[in-house]
């Protein structure tokens, strides 16, 4: 009578797990259909933060304890009232900022789960020489904008990647899918990555031929959608990786309005080891706006401009250079 119960357990569990597998939205041509535009705003710590200690996940009282905390912290710095005349140098109106107020859907203490504790394995010492050689040019007088890092010029989004992450805005992305090709299209400087679904061309970029973002090829495994991305320039740099990362991107539909986000990234140049992030992205109805950087903005101009005059009267500091865009020690 066991051996019966047993079989007839195992078998729904099967049915469970195939109808599970069958019940997300699916195309025409049998794929999972990531088509729709997919809201990244996260609350949830990039890596896990020392006062989580080894707690992996959090319980709903947790997580609604968490999201208060920030909630009222945000409250608290609009609150805040100034008199009389200041540098306020870079400070942005609240009003702009839309970072989200939700953890994400997996209930983690942070968006990096591999290593196991949440956080960053070490960087090498040659790539923190690396990041350093970096940020002394930025922080000296340009010549020119190309002397600006990519951020400056608008040549990339903060947030809009590869990989993609949340950010301060614009943590929208919308998806557009044929049988050949998926289409990914960020709100965060309106970036748009074109990647074929049969693995792209078999034969690799030349190693001199580096793109801002990368070369990706995308393929099917079951019903996640895996790309490859590798050919970075070397002034691509997330979280310290030089030009010789490779990101593997995992887009897996769960159901009806949720999207799961997962990357892998492996650079020994940077890292002893590969480590992985994941975070499950949200349907939204909500429009992806037109990007406009350089319009109505002079920081660029401005910082040209503050860098000819101290050419002009022999001086040089950074007092051209707004903060947020300095080197740190």
């Amino acid at each position: 009578m066991r051996s019966i119960y047993k079989v007839i357990f195992l078998l729904l569990t099967a049915c469970l797990t195939t109808s599970a597998s069958t019940d997300v939205p699916r195309t025409s041509f049998g794929k999972p259909d990531l088509q729709g535009t997919w809201d990244f705003r996260s609350i949830t710590p990039f890596e896990r933060p020392e006062y989580f200690k080894d707690k992996e996940f959090l319980t709903e009282d947790e997580i609604e304890e968490f999201e208060e905390t920030v909630r009222k912290g945000r409250e608290s710095r609009i609150g805040q009232q100034y008199e009389g005349q200041g540098d306020v140098d870079v400070g942005y109106n609240a009003f702009f900022l839309d970072m989200g107020d939700k953890m994400t859907g997996t209930r983690r203490t942070s968006l990096v789960v591999d290593p196991p504790n949440g956080r960053l394995p070490p960087m090498k010492e040659k790539a923190k020489r690396r990041m350093g050689e970096f940020l002394k040019l930025w922080g000296r007088s340009p010549q020119g904008p190309e002397d600006r890092n990519q951020y400056d010029r608008c040549l990339m989004g903060f947030n809009a990647g590869p990989p993609m992450t949340p950010g301060a805005y614009n943590n929208i992305m919308q998806i557009h899918q044929t049988k050949n090709h998926v289409v990914i299209l960020t709100e965060m400087v309106n970036d748009h990555r074109v990647i074929p679904t049969d693995g792209g061309d078999p034969h690799p970029l030349p190693e001199d031929m580096r793109l801002w973002k990368g070369d990706s090829r995308g393929i099917w495994d079951g019903d996640t959608f895996v790309v490859t991305t590798s050919n970075f320039n070397h002034l691509q740099m997330f979280r310290g990786t030089g030009a010789n990362m490779k990101l593997t991107e995992r887009f897996t539909r769960l159901d009806e309005d949720s999207l799961q986000y997962e990357f892998t990234v492996d650079d020994p140049d940077t890292y002893d080891v590969p480590w992985t992030a994941r975070l499950e992205m949200r349907r939204t109805d909500a429009d992806v706006f037109e990007y406009a950087c350089h319009e109505g903005n002079y920081a660029m101009r401005l910082m040209l401009k503050g860098a000819r005059k101290q050419d002009k009267e022999g001086t040089e500091d950074d007092t051209w250079l707004p903060s947020w865009s300095k080197p740190r020690d």
